[in-house]
């Protein structure tokens, strides 16, 4: 996640400190939908794996220049087998993908630091 987002919500939270000078009301209301942005940032750019078959070689993968397969979750340059959420949420209304969505497995990726 870029910290410099982070960082201007920061600056924003002590701004409002010294110009209100502790009003706690207007104090924790800023912070709250300063919170809920940083929520939405880390959401909307979390990724996912998706399993469509049992075992290591039942993972979507998305091959650049030809279309979707199903191998391992390993991503390569034209290989994408991390995907948002709003991605998976496109390939749902996907009628030529014969995948169970009930039965797939979508699991966060945790992100490398």
């Amino acid at each position: 996640m870029d910290t410099k987002f982070i960082d201007k919500k920061i600056e924003e939270v002590e701004r409002v400190v010294y110009l209100h000078g502790g009003d706690a009301v207007i104090l924790c209301k800023s912070v709250l939908g300063w919170l809920k942005e940083i929520r939405e940032k880390v959401l909307s750019n979390q990724k996912y794996t998706v399993q469509v078959l049992p075992g290591e070689f039942g993972y979507l993968n998305f091959i650049r220049g030809e279309g979707f397969s199903v191998n391992s979750s390993e991503a390569t340059d034209v290989c994408q087998t991390y995907f948002t959420q709003a991605e998976i949420n496109e390939f749902k209304k996907k009628h030529d993908l014969a995948i169970d969505w009930d039965k797939a497995i979508i699991e966060s990726v945790k992100a490398e630091l």
